[in-house]
């Protein structure tokens, strides 16, 4: 009987500290202004870093099927006017292009990635 007594004491006890817990006003976390600059920078550089390799991956395959330097030269300078989004639009249609491939699949795929591109 006086373990029985003891358990629904400690489990009240308990619950009271939840409830209270709950129902407590909000506290504000204040984090220094320097964390914040620190967490949206390194937020920037892995960005930075992951549309520099849709890039790189983009223009492997552009190069692969465009001959002229000048044309190689303004597409690089179009793709650093792309979106981040539209970058990764047209990475993912160049997974599906393998450098070297000439079916109709890879030359439709191409044309899309031009068009997106050229008209963005």
């Amino acid at each position: 009987m006086k373990h029985f007594t003891l358990s629904i004491i400690l489990v009240s006890l308990v619950g009271l500290c939840a409830v209270g817990q709950v129902f407590a006003a909000p506290q504000e976390y204040r984090q220094s202004g320097s964390g914040f600059q620190v967490a949206d920078s390194a937020l920037k550089n892995g960005k930075s870093r992951i549309v520099k390799a849709q890039t790189s991956k983009i223009m492997s395959v552009l190069e692969d099927r465009i001959e002229d330097p000048a044309v190689l030269a303004k597409t690089r300078d179009k793709l650093r006017t792309l979106s981040d989004e539209e970058i990764q639009l047209a990475s993912s249609l160049c997974d599906r292009i393998s450098i070297g491939q000439r079916t109709a699949r890879a030359d439709i795929v191409f044309s899309l990635v031009s068009a997106l591109i050229v008209l963005s």
